[in-house]
């Protein structure tokens, strides 16, 4: 990658998605593959006055190696000193967190699936070291990705090595608002106030329901949590930390918690989604009374099947998020294979945990509390997109009036 397209992402990033200010440590966790962009953020981070950037990085090929060679129940147990090594600095009250991540969707198709499930789920259980003070709204934190060869081949099949890469490289740069001739952080605090001025159209509306349809058979019906905020990049933030931040770049979306108990009807995935490893495909997911009761898919549906049914929190839903077929991920025509980009495409859904801070002093309540408003808690948090050129969303006031939220997949209101 370009210099000048390593350091602009760096800026961004480290101004913007984390908001480093003087003092703060950066948990850095990255891959060998995305090394460039990993040297330039702690560059510009210690330029910004942090205290120290502390890296843990990955690699993809020893990783599969363990995937093979270890047995299910090894890999499904993730050692203390994992965990500790994060937390420590997290805990202190002066960490932010980055993610920076090269995607390789194939590299581990020769896994045996039980092998693939153990990894997912101590993978997990290392997030959920950063999702603790994510869910206290007391840390900020931001993840992204960088280009692989694996992976441009697989975004653009029709391309050779070279140009595929290229295409994926200036694809990741258009949806991160990144160029040769615009400050990146000038970009984004335009586009965070756009889509606040969305959130809070949203928010004056204070909707009791809303009723989710398209042409590929949704057709779903869910309750908003009592006093739910609907939040987007710019308002992360807002309540806890010293400074906004935008968790997860790109983003594109507004979201909110659904009342986990009050969901009903059938979702169909518009998109394939990544589980442990395995693309699940063409798949729906039915709820009743709040809890998924039923899945289908037309390959890897036992992955689905494993995510969701691992327990009752998990067949519940934990986010509603809209997006505009507008948005210029969407507008590529692509999919991408990868869950942070994909579901900045399309409206999306999620299983499992919700956000205490999409609720209005959510992060001052207690855990009791926020499950008696509907809030969700769970080990897992799993996007599916379910957006399309058809979705309608309407939404429905605690009067019972109704109003078109979204229309023929763009926003109406």
């Amino acid at each position: 990658m370009d210099k000048w397209k390593l350091e602009k992402l760096a800026r961004v990033l480290v101004k913007t998605g984390v908001a480093l200010q003087p003092g703060e440590t950066m948990v850095l966790q990255t891959d060998t593959l995305a090394i460039d962009l990993a040297r330039e953020i702690t560059r510009e981070a210690f330029a910004a006055g942090a205290e120290d950037v502390e890296v843990f990085i990955s690699d993809g090929d020893i990783d599969h190696l363990r995937a093979l060679n270890c047995t299910p129940e090894h890999l499904r147990q993730l050692p203390e000193w994992k965990k500790e090594a994060i937390d420590s600095i997290l805990r202190t009250g002066k960490g932010v967190q980055m993610g920076v991540r090269a995607s390789r969707p194939s590299l581990n198709a020769d896994v045996p699936d039980e092998n693939l499930r153990a990894m997912a789920y101590s993978s997990n259980e290392l997030r959920n070291v950063v999702r603790n003070y994510i869910h206290q709204g007391c840390l900020k934190w931001t993840g992204t990705v960088y280009p692989s060869q694996e992976w441009a081949n697989r975004v653009f099949p029709e391309c050779d090595e070279e140009t595929a890469y290229k295409n994926l490289e200036d694809a990741i740069c258009k949806m991160m608002r990144v160029d040769e001739d615009t400050d990146p952080v000038e970009n984004w605090k335009k586009h965070c106030e756009n889509l606040s001025k969305r959130s809070k159209k949203l928010n004056d509306y204070n909707f009791k329901s809303l009723h989710i349809t398209s042409e590929l058979g949704t057709d779903l019906t869910m309750d908003l949590v009592e006093d739910h905020i609907w939040c987007s990049a710019g308002e992360m933030g807002a309540q806890n930390v010293n400074a906004p931040y935008v968790a997860n770049m790109p983003t594109e979306e507004v979201f909110t918690d659904p009342d986990f108990r009050s969901v009903n009807g059938i979702a169909y995935a518009s998109f394939p989604l990544f589980i442990s490893g395995k693309l699940v495909t063409d798949f729906s997911i039915t709820f009743k009374d709040g809890k998924a009761v039923d899945c289908a898919a037309s390959n890897n549906v036992e992955f689905l099947r494993d995510a969701l049914f691992r327990d009752e929190t998990t067949r519940q839903l934990g986010e509603v998020a809209l997006v505009s077929k507008q948005s210029p991920i969407r507008q590529m025509g692509r999919i991408f294979y990868n869950g942070l980009i994909d579901e900045n495409a399309a409206c999306h859904l999620a299983f499992g945990s919700s956000f205490p801070d999409c609720v209005k002093n959510g992060t001052e309540m207690t855990r009791e509390e926020l499950i008696a408003r509907g809030v969700n808690f769970s080990v897992s948090h799993n996007d599916f997109m379910i957006g399309s050129d058809d979705i309608k969303v309407v939404g429905i006031t605690h009067d019972g009036k109704e109003v078109t939220v979204m229309e023929h997949g763009d926003f109406v209101i």
